[in-house]
């Protein structure tokens, strides 16, 4: 009997968590793929034969058929993935912009719990510049540039992989000298670019059935670039089996956004959101994934991070900031995740307008129609506008010195917009001593500009008002240049809604309308629609028939239908969801990233007026 009961106690101990052999973590590999639309794969019903390995690997795997990325943006995106944060939370909501240090991206948390973490990108705006190596033991941003089609702001899959092989390489010769090292696992994030543009016509690829109906796939460059991004994707397993790092390795495959191949008026972009460009792929594999499983609900990509940490039973350090759920149950099985509502948002360089996604139905809110003139005007007190003018503080103002110039910029930000409807910005100085000016402004951080040049030279007052929308995501800039000798005094501003704009412009004598060149630039770009949005995704996937036109199309001079009071009912319920998004992720960036730095340096009298001013 005694001996019996050492038998159990010993198989217990055994059993023990903490008591046996200690169990090694999973490697992880993240595979982001730029531009890959869902519906060119072949697991998701695409007729070609893209993607062979991807589909092999989505057989054996959990594959989420209802994705959707919160900014179909290469940086914005990436980040969010990373970070599992709303891009207006993290900030990084255009290309070439730097995230944050305070943010916490996946490769810190692993890197903190035992993991060595890999890092390899394929496009420029994901360098260690700014700031996507954060985490990242080992990083590789650049690349050898005589391997053919690689262009100096991106490069192919094949270079991808030699950097990444030379990477790991070296990893494993440092864990072979290295006692330390030996039960390390690892995190590996590999990013392909090759199906954004410019498609590169691989011509050793043969995708059938195209050679039998050429019309049908007009694109067919695309294609070809996801089959050569497939098989590279299929050697880079193959290496992973050879060094014996896949035995044990969990996976996820996804994207940043998709493409626009003719849908919507428009061809090799991604700005706008659709479900072209915002429905990507997402597919678990590895370990302790189950085998064929497929998901109907709607997830984001905001979950990628958080289930991948879920998956070694790790979480952010705090987790009150993550916006994305764990997917995944303890076993790895998907966990229903019914009734999520996302907040969409275009690259604001080019779409100012905004998506709530509430399954089935997609709401479009849209800011960019009907204004394109602004208005310079003297002697503005004619106008009306005296009483609604606010003194912008000196420092509010930025001053530029241009090079190689003898002129100097001065910049006044606009406050943030959380307020429903368009508004328009107006901005009065006086000159004191006029040695040649031009006025105007900025929309986004583009330096793209337009202004107006005065030649009188005469001193007075002047009075810019920018007939353009101003939304929550755009970030309106009065713009004065000077030369050295010119003072300027009395800076004042106004934000005024659409009616107030029409009716201070009309009343100003001597108005002079300027062309707006920013909105003659983009307006092949950007979004011309008379009407909001409205889709049902069940009966309209490709979000074709707008539910709010007439015409059943998206024509923008389409007239406007009577609308039942169940979509009438949609539309003032998306309007309110929109703005609380809005709030909610405004205080969350708050949160995350702190105040605004220099703060501390103002005196309690420039804090009042900057926070009445909305600046803090």
């Amino acid at each position: 009997m005694k001996k019996y009961f050492c038998m159990v106690f010993c198989i217990l101990v055994l059993l023990l968590p903490g008591c046996n052999k200690k169990q090694t973590k999973p490697n992880i590999l993240l595979i982001t793929i730029d531009t890959l639309r869902r519906d060119h794969l072949g697991f998701y019903g695409y007729p070609l034969d893209t993607s062979p390995f991807i589909d092999q690997l989505a057989k054996d795997g959990v594959v989420y058929k209802n994705v959707v990325t919160p900014l179909p943006l290469t940086d914005g995106s990436h980040a969010t993935i990373l970070t599992s944060l709303h891009p207006l939370a993290h900030q990084v909501i255009r290309n070439a912009t730097s995230l944050k240090d305070k943010v916490e991206t996946i490769a810190e948390v692993l890197k903190k719990n035992g993991y060595y973490t890999i890092g390899t990108i394929a496009a420029f705006h994901l360098s260690k510049k700014y700031n996507f190596s954060q985490g990242f033991d080992s990083f590789s941003d650049t690349w050898d540039k005589n391997i053919k089609y690689n262009e100096h702001w991106f490069r192919i899959a094949e270079s991808v992989n030699k950097s990444l092989f030379e990477q790991i390489d070296r990893y494993l010769e440092t864990r072979k000298k290295n006692e330390k090292e030996k039960d390390k696992p690892l995190f590996i994030w590999v990013h392909y670019y090759d199906p954004h543009t410019p498609y590169v016509n691989r011509k050793e690829i043969v995708l059938e059935p195209y050679e039998k109906n050429k019309k049908r796939f007009p694109f067919i460059n695309y294609d070809k670039e996801i089959r050569y991004t497939d098989e590279n994707i299929k050697k880079l397993y193959g290496y992973l089996e050879e060094k014996g790092l896949s035995k044990t390795m969990l996976t996820c495959i996804t994207a940043d956004h998709g493409e626009q191949l003719g849908d919507h008026g428009a061809s090799a972009v991604h700005h706008d959101f659709y479900s072209e460009t915002t429905f990507v792929p997402l597919i678990f594999h590895g370990y302790k994934i189950p085998k064929n499983k497929v998901v109907e609900d709607f997830v984001s990509t905001m979950d990628i991070a958080v289930s991948l940490l879920g998956r070694v039973n790790l979480n952010f350090e705090k987790p009150g900031n993550v916006h994305g759920v764990n997917l995944l149950d303890p076993k790895g099985n998907p966990k229903p995740v019914p009734g999520r509502e996302f907040l969409i948002i275009g690259d604001p360089t080019f779409v100012r307008s905004i998506q709530w996604l509430s399954a089935p139905f997609s709401y479009i809110l849209n800011f960019d129609y009907m204004y394109k003139q602004w208005f310079v005007v003297r002697g503005a007190e004619k106008s009306g506008l005296a009483d609604r003018l606010i003194p912008v503080p000196q420092g509010a103002w930025r001053e530029e010195y241009l090079e190689k110039s003898d002129k100097v910029v001065i910049d006044i930000a606009y406050p943030d917009i959380l307020r429903n409807g368009l508004y328009f910005g107006v901005l009065r100085f006086d000159v004191e001593k006029d040695g040649g000016f031009s006025v105007g402004y900025r929309i986004g951080p583009a330096n793209t500009k337009a202004t107006y040049s005065f030649a009188d030279k005469k001193p007075g007052t002047v009075t810019i008002t920018a007939i353009f929308p101003v939304t929550p995501l755009d970030h309106l800039t009065g713009m004065i240049q000077r030369k050295k000798e010119t003072r300027v005094a009395n800076l004042k501003y106004a934000l005024l809604t659409g009616e107030e704009a029409l009716k201070y412009v009309m009343n100003i004598p001597g108005r002079i309308e300027v062309e707006n060149r920013i909105f003659t630039a983009l307006k092949t770009q950007r979004k011309f629609k008379t009407v909001d949005e409205l889709y049902n995704l069940e009966t309209d996937s490709a979000m074709i028939r707008n539910m709010l036109s007439g015409s059943g199309g998206d024509s923008p001079v389409s007239p406007v239908s009577p609308v039942s009071p169940v979509l009438k009912e949609r539309v003032v319920k998306g309007k309110k969801t929109i703005y609380e998004f809005l709030r909610f992720y405004r205080e969350e960036n708050k949160k995350i990233l702190g105040k605004p730095a220099g703060d501390k340096q103002l005196t309690r009298e420039e804090k009042d007026m900057l926070k009445s001013l909305g600046y803090l």
